[in-house]
Order: structure tokens, then sequence, then C-alpha cells
């Protein structure tokens, strides 16, 4: 399974490309025009319009994009969603749909016109229907999960991809998840923390190493190490342990 790492400025791009990331999800509202810089040293890359940008704009982005890109969606509206995919494909034929609500009922919208095989899933009413609905679709196409960062420690078989942003935890909430270990608090929250980042850090020392991170720093609380942190201490053992490490990282 394919993991996509959100980003949204250079900061992010250039911690991906120095932990050896593969996949990068980029948003067309917070990136713009640099999209196109962003994507450059990625196996794959995929972009997404955001919520609430500008559509026409959106769409002649996509002329020129060489890479996967989502439709330009509405999750409250099927019949609005679909249309603005019909919309989409005039700019970019493979755009990718994306299903929100009854995903069976979506779908049978996109089907007769719909000439790729990758589909992404939105928002339905709660978790548990989205998961009960994801067993109900058929197995000859690829589905990439949005914002669906559980369905890959859940080993998902019909999920092909998912995004993530919780990867940008440790710089905007001064955490981090610690894989097989306890959540670690940084900066003020975190001062009694030191023996916790310390244990964290020996066990994940070859994942540190991979991504450039030096422990000293990581326990100075610097914004770099903090960036870094999520993706040596939670996601690459992860990927590693679930057996997709090598989809997910080039080093």
């Amino acid at each position: 399974m394919k993991v996509y790492f959100n980003a949204n400025n250079r900061a992010q791009v250039k911690a991906l490309k120095k932990a050896g990331v593969k996949n990068i999800m980029l948003t067309y509202k917070f990136v713009g025009e640099r999209a196109k810089e962003y994507a450059n040293g990625f196996e794959n890359v995929m972009l997404g319009p955001g919520f609430d940008s500008d559509k026409d704009k959106y769409h002649e982005f996509l002329e020129d994009w060489e890479y996967d890109a989502l439709q330009y969606d509405d999750h409250l509206d099927p019949m609005k969603n679909y249309n603005n995919w019909k919309e989409g494909i005039d700019y970019k034929e493979n755009i990718i749909p994306i299903l929100h609500g009854n995903y069976l009922q979506a779908l049978s919208l996109f089907k007769p016109n719909y000439k790729g095989d990758k589909y992404a899933l939105g928002k339905a009413i709660s978790r548990t229907k989205e998961d009960d609905q994801l067993r109900q679709l058929p197995q000859n196409f690829s589905y990439h999960g949005l914002a669906k960062g559980r369905w890959v420690k859940n080993r998902t078989n019909m999920i092909d991809s998912v995004d993530s942003t919780t990867w940008t935890s440790g710089v905007k909430g001064r955490k981090t998840d610690v894989w097989k270990g306890q959540s670690l608090l940084f900066g003020d929250k975190g001062k009694n923390n030191r023996s916790m980042i310390q244990l964290a850090c020996q066990k994940n020392l070859i994942y540190l190493s991979k991504a450039g991170l030096d422990p000293k720093e990581l326990l100075s609380g610097g914004i770099d190490s903090l960036t870094m942190a999520p993706l040596a201490l939670y996601y690459m053992p992860m990927l590693y342990d679930l057996g997709y490490y090598q989809e997910n990282f080039s080093n």
C-alpha cells in the first residue's frame, strides 16, 4: 500500500525528500503553480484542489499537469460532484473521480463514462459506514482513501493507497506518535519527556539515520528535527513492519 504524504509548503517538501519519501500529495489551493516544482524528485504525485478553491483556475492548471489529479469535488451533492468531474475531464481526461456518501451509488454514476480504473474514496456518513461500504466495492478497480490513514494499520486489502497529514504533527502540535511506543510531547509540555525521547530514538536509530535526523537535534526540539520526527519514529518503522516500506521510501 502506498502512503501519499501531504505537503503544502517548501519546508515540508524538503523534509519528505530528505527522508526518501516516494509519494506526495499536493493541494492546489495552498501550493498553486509551485505544484510543478514540488513534484520534482518524487515517484508518485497526486494533486487535489483543496476545499473551496477556485474551480476554473484548478481546471486550467490541470491542462499541463502530468501526474495524477483528483476531481474538483462536492461531498454534499452527488450530481453536482459528478458534473464537476465531467467538467474536469475536458481539461485532464484521466482525472480521478471521488466517491462520497454511498460509495456504490456514486460509483454507478461514473462507471458508464469513466475510462480509468482508479477512484478516490471520500466522505461517508461515518467511519463504520466507510468500512462497511469498502467491502462491497468491485475489486476490479484501484481505490485511494482520502485522509484514511487508519486503513494502513488495518491492512485493508481493497485499498491501494491513502494520504496522510498526521506526519506534520511534530511541528503543528509538538507531538508525534511512536510506532509500538508512547506518544511524545516536545517543548514546554514535554520537558519531562527526555528519557522517553532517548528511548524512542534508541529503538529507531536505523530510521533516524535513514531520515538524516540526529537524536541530539530531536532532544533540543528544533523545528527541522520536529518535522522529521513522525517520519522516523512512526511511519518508517510502521510501514516496514507492515511490509509496505519499499513502496513508500527509497532509502
